[in-house]
């Protein structure tokens, strides 16, 4: 019996060493696939890594191709179709302007708004210094001249002065050193070379106090026609008779809406836009020598206006037979409710003429 106890009891013994290796070898095996620390719990696999390297720079690679294809698009969107129209239509807009300046002889200048009464003024005034300037009938620019003038009265004025004093000091000099011969020599001598480029200096300057004085009346008794009356029309005759001018040439304001100042555009705008325009045109300018001659202004306005400088020429007509140079100021009629004038508001308007003509000179 002992025996057979035995036996059992080591094969029960060898049975639990059995499970007991097998579970030994099991934990072991779980030991070497598990990562020996944190960093190799990291660590990816080659291909992993290519794989997510790839898709990732793909990933970077979109939004740099949206960004090119909205920059192409911006280069070539809309807008810059939009400018390419723009500088097409105005190279065409300026095309017709010099062809209707060469061949009509007229220019036009459409105002985006309505003006005021005084913008007209202003417009006369501007181009009537401009016609006189580039007519080669003032030597430079009506502003450059009021100041060239007025520099030139102090430096004479000083230069009053100053001689008589220099002359006073070195007589006293002289006449300790040298004779009295000597020193009325010198006197006679230095008073015949400096009397000459004074007579000389002191005829333009009275001969540009002339034209200026002359400009500077029509200008104001033309902004006292402006407050009085309508003007829609302007005439600069050049040269001549008021029946056969040298050249003629008309401001054409018939067609303006007229508005008061918070509803109107700003005249300096509109000069700018006026000039261009005659920049453009090159109807002013003309490569021949001009010779001197007197300019005559005539206004349209009402026969009523009150006006009393400008004396009123009831039987004159615009002259046919030499050319018109016109140039039309006008009102887009888009941009307006209010329309122009009609051609049977003019019925009661007859010209003035301004008695004094202005003379121009050369230095």
């Amino acid at each position: 019996m002992t025996c057979s106890l035995l036996s059992l009891q080591s094969v029960f013994d060898d049975s639990n060493s059995a499970e007991i290796d097998e579970e030994l070898r099991t934990e072991k095996i779980q030991i070497c696939l598990e990562p020996k620390n944190a960093a190799d719990a990291n660590v990816v696999p080659l291909k992993e890594q290519t794989v997510s390297s790839i898709g990732d720079k793909k990933n970077s690679s979109e939004p740099s191709d949206i960004i090119q294809d909205r920059t192409e698009e911006k280069t070539s969107g809309p807008d810059s179709c939009v400018n390419a129209s723009r500088e097409h239509n105005t190279e065409e807009l300026d095309a017709e302007v010099v062809r209707k300046a060469r061949e009509e002889g007229c220019v036009n200048v459409v105002f985006p708004g309505a003006v005021t009464q005084g913008g007209c003024y202003r417009f006369v005034s501007e181009i009537l210094k401009c016609i006189l300037y580039q007519r080669q009938q003032l030597p430079m620019t009506y502003d450059q001249l009021v100041y060239s003038q007025k520099k030139q009265q102090i430096s004479v004025q000083v230069g009053r002065k100053l001689p008589w004093s220099r002359l006073h000091l070195e007589g006293l000099l002289i006449s300790k050193k040298l004779n009295i011969v000597w020193k009325h020599f010198a006197f006679q001598e230095r008073d015949t070379v400096t009397r000459r480029p004074l007579q000389s200096a002191d005829m333009d300057m009275r001969k540009c106090q002339q034209s200026l004085q002359e400009l500077e009346e029509v200008l104001q008794q033309l902004e006292v026609l402006f407050s009085l009356s309508r003007v829609p029309r302007v005439l600069l005759l050049m040269g001549g008779s008021l029946v056969l001018p040298k050249e003629l040439y008309e401001i054409n304001m018939e067609a303006l809406v007229l508005s008061a100042g918070d509803q109107s555009l700003q005249a300096s705008s509109c000069l700018r836009q006026l000039f261009r325009t005659l920049f453009i045109a090159d109807l002013l300018s003309d490569t021949k020598p001009v010779r001197l001659m007197p300019t005559t202004v005539l206004a349209l306005a009402h026969r009523e206006c009150g006006v009393g400088w400008f004396r009123p020429k009831l039987q004159f007509k615009v002259p046919t037979r030499v050319r018109n140079q016109i140039i039309t100021l006008s009102t887009d009629p888009s941009a307006c409710k209010v329309h122009g004038a009609d051609g049977s508001d003019w019925q009661d308007y007859v010209w003035f003429q301004a008695p004094a003509a202005i003379k121009g000179f050369s230095s």
